[in-house]
């Protein structure tokens, strides 16, 4: 269950990856089998793959704003409700013959010699216990688990015998008991804490604060960032046959990694209201674009034609 949560979680990020990886790998391919050069010597530009590179990544793109700002914010909220389940798990759930077991407290600790198959008869059976100024050892030769009708778990000993010092009094008493039980789940689960990448978008919205604004710039930046990288493959494509064939991948890699902390840079920001939140959500994918415009314009090689046209004035 954690793990499929956490695979749902992150899908958004693995799609973003997934979609400049794919991207890069096809033209890689077209420039190794010298189709590209087919491709401009029919009178295409580079450039000209802009279009059905957005016809490809759009549809991807609405995927992965469905996934982050409804599915994954639902399986963090999932995630961590699960995690916090654990951790206040009864003590039968992980009671092991030959193993000491500290209770969620740590006010009583328990040990069994052995455990049926079942697991519900004990054998050799062994409880410290301590409740303000009284401390108690309860051993049993046998023992059973039960659960009352109120769901209440609880370890009965049988046939033993309770030793409890009475701290101011200094006295100690020696009880003999044919049942003895002992309640197994005394800590009381906490109110699950929902973070701010677990809350619904609509109460993002609603709360209107600095905040939530930044967990809304990550959110709103994942679809942006997956258009834009996949631009931005475009032009780091080009493989030379001569050199190696996974540079492109590589810096598709590098770019991915860059994007996405300065997503992170901005949502930081936002969130100590250092940038607004119009910066925030902007000044990421400004920046990318700008890098696109002029790797492209190096590839095409518009950039010449731009200065030569600037000497010739």
């Amino acid at each position: 269950m954690l793990l499929s949560l956490g695979s749902i979680k992150n899908l958004p990020i693995l799609f973003s990856l997934s979609i400049i990886l794919s991207v890069t790998l096809s033209l890689s391919r077209w420039y190794r089998d010298s189709e590209m050069v087919i491709w401009v010597s029919s009178g295409k530009s580079i450039s000209s793959w802009v279009q059905p590179t957005l016809v490809f990544a759009i549809p991807i793109a609405i995927l992965i704003a469905a996934l982050s700002l409804y599915i994954a914010p639902w399986a963090d909220q999932r995630l961590e409700a699960e995690k916090q389940a654990l951790d206040v798990n009864d003590n039968i759930s992980t009671l092991s013959p030959g193993v000491f077991l500290e209770s969620k407290n740590g006010s009583t600790v328990f040990f069994v010699d052995s455990l049926d198959s079942t697991g519900q008869l004990l054998g050799g059976i062994f409880i410290f216990d301590r409740n303000g100024n009284e401390d108690s050892v309860t051993s049993a030769s046998r023992g059973r688990l039960e659960e009352s009708q109120e769901g209440i778990s609880y370890l009965v000993a049988q046939d033993g015998y309770r030793y409890t010092e009475f701290a101011k009094s200094q006295e100690f008493d020696v009880t003999q008991f044919s049942t003895y039980g002992v309640r197994m789940d005394k800590a009381l689960p906490p109110k699950p804490h929902v973070h701010l990448s677990g809350r619904s978008t609509m109460s993002l919205i609603e709360e209107a604060s600095p905040q939530s604004y930044s967990e809304m710039i990550w959110r709103l930046g994942l679809p942006f960032s997956a258009i834009l990288l996949a631009l931005i493959s475009i032009p780091i494509s080009f493989v030379n046959n001569r050199g190696g064939r996974s540079y492109s991948v590589a810096v598709g890699v590098l770019l991915f990694l860059f994007y996405k902390n300065a997503l992170g840079i901005a949502q930081a920001q936002v969130y100590q209201s250092n940038w607004s939140v119009w910066v925030g959500l902007v000044l990421p994918h400004l920046f990318v674009l700008t890098i696109f415009i002029l790797l492209l314009a190096i590839r095409t090689g518009a950039w010449k034609t731009f200065f030569v046209a600037r000497r010739a004035a």
